[in-house]
């Protein structure tokens, strides 16, 4: 897959298959409320890159909900953290800003069909100022697993 970066407008294409697996995330639209889904394994988690194709939650953003959909059992590693980092520079916003570590021990994530409400600080409250991307931290050394993680939030201003 190649990429082409318009230097003037910031605006990158891409050409050919476009082979994410739905690691950057997708978006289901509503009116109002939106729903945004990142799905990742255990070897390739959810983190800031310079390559700006991942979803963004808005500046200015509020998280209503988060949860953590264990679609394969995670086996190994003591426990995941998920927050967020500014896209523009990767910058931490909020390290455990949707689950904190004693939301997602291994027990907790090691069978499938389980879920986890997110219930980190940016839960009920805004991203800030700055548009945010999901990251995903592994505590501990992971040999297996694979995880959805849904994110409801309201627009600034609806």
């Amino acid at each position: 897959m190649a990429f082409e970066a318009d230097p003037k407008r910031l605006v990158t294409n891409s050409y050919g298959v476009r082979v994410t697996k739905s690691k950057f995330g997708g978006i289901v639209d509503d009116e109002v409320i939106k729903t945004a889904s990142w799905t990742f394994s255990y070897d390739d988690l959810p983190v800031w890159t310079v390559q700006n194709l991942e979803l963004v939650i808005p500046p200015n953003a509020k998280i209503l909900f988060a949860r953590f959909e264990v679609l394969t059992g995670f086996v190994g590693g003591t426990s995941y953290t998920v927050g967020t980092s500014k896209s523009v520079d990767g910058t931490v916003i909020n390290a455990t800003g949707l689950f904190t570590a004693a939301n997602l021990p291994v027990a907790s994530i090691a069978t499938r069909g389980n879920f986890v409400i997110g219930s980190g600080t940016q839960v009920g409250a805004t991203v800030g100022v700055d548009a945010a991307e999901l990251v995903v931290v592994a505590t501990g050394t992971f040999t297996a697993g694979k995880a959805r993680i849904t994110v409801q939030y309201m627009p600034e201003g609806k």
